[in-house]
């Protein structure tokens, strides 16, 4: 399994949420009111005056099988909405409870 960690503009929440569903992702968590700056492009996103854009994050732990198509998905998005901003970040899941 791996967790695939996805941080996004708050205005991409939906389309997120809804290819999670189309994927069958069913579990995750969420984080909302996150800030940052991206590491390649894009402004910061800070909640304030001069950078008023805000992320959300979403961490979801997938069976290894649906990450590619997960991530496959992420990209699609990030092409349709490229100055918004999201990323996604995997790494391993050694065990669960």
């Amino acid at each position: 399994m791996k967790s695939v960690f996805i941080v996004y503009n708050q205005a991409l929440g939906d389309i997120l949420l809804e290819t999670l569903d189309h994927l069958g992702i069913r579990g995750f968590s969420m984080w909302e009111d996150v800030k940052g700056r991206g590491g390649k492009t894009g402004e910061p996103h800070m909640g304030t005056h001069t950078w008023p854009a805000m992320n959300s994050a979403i961490m979801a732990v997938v069976d290894d099988n649906r990450v590619d198509s997960l991530l496959t998905e992420v990209s699609k998005i990030n092409e349709r909405a490229e100055l918004q901003g999201i990323r996604a970040f995997t790494w391993n899941v050694e065990q669960t409870v």
